[in-house]
Formats: C-alpha cells, sequence, structure tokens
C-alpha cells in the first residue's frame, strides 16, 4: 500500500499537522514510539496507519515502515539528554530515514531543522551562516549537511523553526521554562532576545512547503521578544511569579520574511498563542 505522508513524530506540529492532511482526505503514516502512545484524537479515524519505533535507538526502518511514500515529514528531534541520545535522535536517525525515503521512491522530504543552526545573531535570515552553539544545534546542524547528499533522489526542503512552543510540545527552550516557572524553579538562558514561535503557526506552511515545484529553506519565527518578558507573561498565565531566573547576553533572533510570501506562514497574537498553549496546564 502506497500512502500519501510520513510523520516522524505524531506529538505537537504532528498531530496537528495529521489531523490537518486526514481532514484534506489524504493518508497517513504516523510513527508512535509505542502502541501506548497514540492519542484519542486518532482514534477511529479513517486513512491513518500506526508504526512504533523508537528512533533514537538505531531502528531498522524497513520493518516497520511501508514500502511507498509519497512524502515525508521529518518532525522527530530529542532537545537535550545523553550526547550520545541527542545525535542519534537527531542526526543518526535522520541519515537512516533518508537512505529508507529514497529506497521507497519519495517524492519530498521535509526537515524540521532549528533556528539554533545560526548560534546568535539578529534578524539571521537563509542566507545568514551556521555556527551553532550547542550540541543540540550541531545535530541539527549535522542533519541538514547530510540531507544535500539525497537531493537527486528527491526534492528537499528544509524549515527552521525558532524556539517553538504549543500544546504537546513537551521538549524545548520555552517548554523548560514554563516548568521551571510552576514548579517554583530556577531557570538560566544564554539568550537576552529570542523569537519564538507558536506550533499551530506552522503546520499550514509544512503542507504548502511540501507542495512547491521546488526545494528550499525557510525560517518560520515569532516576533522578536525580550527573556524577561517571555518569562513574565508565561508566569501571568500560569499564575505564578517567575523566581531565579538567570540570563545571558546572547540574541537569536530571525526573519520569516520568505516564508510569509512564499509558503503562507502568518504568527497568531502573541498573548493569544501563550494563552493557548499554558493556561490548560493551570
Amino acid at each position: 500500500m502506497e500512502f500519501d505522508n510520513l510523520i516522524t513524530n505524531p506529538f505537537g506540529f504532528g498531530e496537528r499537522l495529521i489531523l490537518e492532511l486526514l481532514r484534506k482526505g489524504e493518508s497517513v503514516f504516523a510513527i508512535f514510539p509505542t502502541a501506548k502512545d497514540v492519542p484519542m484524537s486518532f482514534l477511529g479515524k479513517k486513512n491513518i496507519k500506526y508504526g512504533f519505533l523508537k528512533l533514537e535507538h538505531d531502528p531498522i526502518l524497513e520493518k516497520t515502515l511501508p514500502r511507498r511514500i509519497k512524502h515525508v515529514f521529518h518532525l522527530f528531534e530529542t532537545f537535550c539528554g545523553r550526547f550520545s541520545k541527542v545525535f542519534k535522535a537527531n542526526t543518526l536517525a535522520t541519515l537512516l530515514l533518508l537512505d529508507w525515503a529514497k529506497a521507497a521512491g519519495v517524492q519530498s522530504f521535509t526537515y524540521l531543522s532549528s533556528g539554533e543552526v545560526y548560534g546568535a545573531g539578529e534578524n539571521r535570515d537563509e542566507r545568514s551562516g551556521l555556527e551553532p552553539r550547542g550540541f543540540y544545534g550541531t545535530t541539527k546542524y549535522q542533519a541538514e549537511m547530510l540531507l544535500r547528499f539525497y537531493q537527486r533522489a528527491f526534492r528537499i526542503n528544509t524549515i527552521r523553526v525558532f524556539f517553538p512552543y504549543g500544546r504537546g510540545l513537551e521538549q524545548g527552550f520555552v517548554f523548560d521554562l514554563a516548568r521551571s516557572i510552576e514548579s517554583g524553579g530556577s531557570f538560566q538562558s544564554d539568550y537576552a532576545r529570542v523569537s519564538p514561535t507558536f506550533a499551530d503557526d506552522v503546520v499550514l506552511p509544512l503542507i504548502n512547503v511540501r507542495d512547491q515545484k521546488e526545494g528550499g529553506t525557510y525560517n518560520i519565527c515569532g516576533s522578536e521578544i525580550n527573556f524577561n518578558t517571555l518569562a513574565d507573561k508565561i508566569g501571568e498565565v500560569l499564575g505564578k511569579t517567575p523566581k531565579r531566573v538567570e540570563v545571558g547576553k546572547q540574541v537569536l533572533t530571525g526573519s520569516s520574511k520568505r516564508a510569509r510570501e512564499k509558503i503562507g506562514y502568518t504568527e497568531t497574537a502573541f498573548d493569544d498563542a501563550i494563552g493557548l498553549s499554558f493556561a490548560h496546564t493551570k
């Protein structure tokens, strides 16, 4: 059986992407770590099948994935943990999936990268140099470098999302900040200003970029914000006062001009996005 889409992470971005693709009448093969992880929102849905893999554990993809897929959305990643685990999840898993995709006759491969491949700087755009500073950003950079060796096999799109947050995203810079505020713990940020991105705003651009005739690289990010303001806004939604927050001097903000013009990116108002993301955790 041939599926229209493969989604490697069905949580956060992935869950909303899957539901939108199903609404459009397309078929989806979704990868879950275990059968227990399948959410209630997917039960009873037509045109969706599941595969169970832990991509950070050197999986043999051919035993689980279908033989034919039209489009791959590679959204899976690990933000922190042992370096070996982060490398396997972000770099090695991407290489294994690229090899599988070539054999499966894939038409397009959309990779969810990170604004952290830029390292630091203001208003970074797709022409800016890549100088990742942390281990996570380095593994995403390494994965991007692997993509270019498969450009003759299928159309490749790279989406660099800056500091994503939203319902179902239970890892990352903003999630860790919210968790520390809610628990009354401390948080240390190297960044004084960032441009965080609401996950819901990424879904339509992901579908649009898949349907482009040529591959490309696009930044997706929200408006820049001072880190202390970000912490205060999250604290307001959670009904908590941020404590023991240490802020560095680095800045990492991006420009989404190309994504707005080419793949339909629009930004939800920040206060609305923060409320939708964290009000349910109170």
